[in-house]
């Protein structure tokens, strides 16, 4: 692929062709694509309508809410206060903020920058968004900033000993009270003017409902029967996740992850930032994801993949890059498909660098998996049924006889596509292994517990 031209021809189909799939697939309203290689926009286009209603098309500088990608902004952020002196990782946050206060062993900035504190989730972000769309938790006392600073201070019990990851949004939300008290200038006016700007990102903005904005998505809830227009939660999200943007706006924060800005934050600062500080996860084939500072780390491509995901019930978005193929992407959306921009974004690299999804991608390889294996399955002269159903990252295999059954939920051994193996938990602790092996006329047959069942016609 020439950097000169962006994407090829064929490049372009598939990654298209994949896009509006997904967008009809998962009813989403409109999701906006951008594509970077290197310094240049390879690819920024919009699909479908950011409102049903007025049936009004989105556009790349249509703005999304993107959630917890916010989180590297804020980081950014914290890290220019590192630089400048005025903060350092090692504090403990109770000199620059109440927050915490009661600890005996507050929680360092360090620490709540990669969710490394030991503090569980509060609930404080699921909460107060739900209470805004009418989805429950109305009683919770997240009204004000006295509140917040209440319902933190009382989860303090709630901290864990030794080293464990926890994702914390209110971590986050902290960090950014940190800023404000350290600068003196409001969190998204210190953004707009320290991080925003100078990147050239103007059209995005931290804290605003993007109904007072043109060209901004309508937010929806994913429903059985549809997407349902909702609220935009606002409130309370701030340094975890309030950031609107749009997709050619991250394109240029894009090439600022992946090649540094010295007026931004100096590199080594933007190094720390995205190297390994704690295992989010581990996945089947062995590989870990790691968190820095706002930024996620895992192995992709014969590469390392770094980004971040973010959900906020009617928004969604994923922004990523491929360290040492310059490489990136960013997807967002006004609605939180089951198929998370998340899952969409690595399943984009991998289609330029002219890989299969369902082969690079975890979360597509196990569904091609669990897809090809699904059906029903009849064991010799009918004796023994079975049906197999994608759940999930799994399967579940009912096997029915004239004297009884029995329902298991098995999980795949591995990501391999060809390895067919999975394994259940009997209801006796035992492990069931449920395997499917090829036979000579190309279908599969499943083997479990004492029965050998084939597909059936």
């Amino acid at each position: 692929m020439s950097r000169s031209s962006g994407l090829d021809a064929d490049a372009r189909r598939a990654v298209e062709s994949f896009v509006a799939e997904w967008v009809t697939d998962n009813d989403v309203p409109s999701a906006s694509v951008a594509i970077v290689d290197g310094d240049e926009v390879a690819y920024l286009d919009a699909f479908g309508a950011r409102d049903l209603e007025a049936n009004a098309p989105a556009t790349p500088d249509t703005l999304y809410g993107v959630a917890s990608i916010t989180k590297s902004v804020a980081a950014t952020g914290v890290l220019q206060l590192v630089d400048g002196d005025r903060v350092a990782l090692d504090d403990p946050v109770t000199e620059h903020v109440e927050f915490f206060a009661g600890s005996e062993d507050p929680p360092t900035v360090h620490e709540l920058l990669s969710h490394s504190s030991g503090m569980p989730s509060d609930g404080s972000s699921v909460a107060m968004t739900a209470q805004i769309l009418g989805e429950g938790a109305e009683t919770a006392p997240l009204g004000s900033d006295a509140d917040f600073r209440r319902h933190v201070e009382q989860s303090l019990g709630e901290r864990a000993d030794g080293e464990r990851f926890f994702y914390y949004n209110t971590g986050y939300a902290v960090l950014g009270k940190l800023i404000e008290a350290v600068d003196g200038r409001p969190f998204p006016e210190y953004v707009d003017d320290e991080v925003l700007a100078p990147l050239g990102m103007d059209r995005s903005v931290v804290r605003a409902d993007p109904a007072e904005y043109d060209d901004a998505m309508t937010p929806y809830l994913s429903r059985e029967d549809g997407p349902e227009r909702a609220d935009y939660p606002v409130k309370g999200v701030g340094a975890a996740g309030g950031l609107l943007s749009s997709a050619r706006d991250l394109a240029a924060y894009l090439r600022f992850a992946m090649r540094g800005d010295e007026s931004v934050v100096p590199a080594s600062l933007l190094e720390r930032a995205q190297s390994a500080h704690a295992t989010r996860r581990a996945f089947l084939d062995g590989a870990e994801e790691t968190y820095g500072y706002g930024w996620m780390r895992r192995p992709f491509l014969g590469d390392d993949l770094v980004g971040h995901s973010g959900t906020l019930s009617v928004t969604s978005a994923y922004l990523g890059f491929l360290e040492g193929r310059d490489l990136g992407v960013a997807v967002a959306a006004n609605t939180a498909p089951d198929v998370h921009p998340m899952h969409v974004g690595p399943a984009l690299l991998a289609l330029v660098e002219g890989e299969d999804p369902a082969e690079a991608v975890p979360f597509y390889a196990l569904r091609a998996k669990c897809e090809r294996v699904a059906g029903e399955y009849e064991s010799y002269r009918s004796v023994a049924t079975a049906e197999v159903k994608r759940e999930g990252a799994g399967i579940s295999v009912t096997v029915d006889t004239a004297l009884g059954g029995e329902t298991l939920t098995a999980r795949p051994a591995s990501l391999a596509r060809g390895d067919l193996a999975f394994e259940a938990v009997g209801a006796a602790g035992d492990r069931v292994p449920v395997t499917f092996e090829p036979t000579d006329d190309g279908d599969l047959d499943l083997f479990v517990r004492r029965w050998r069942l084939h597909p059936v016609e």
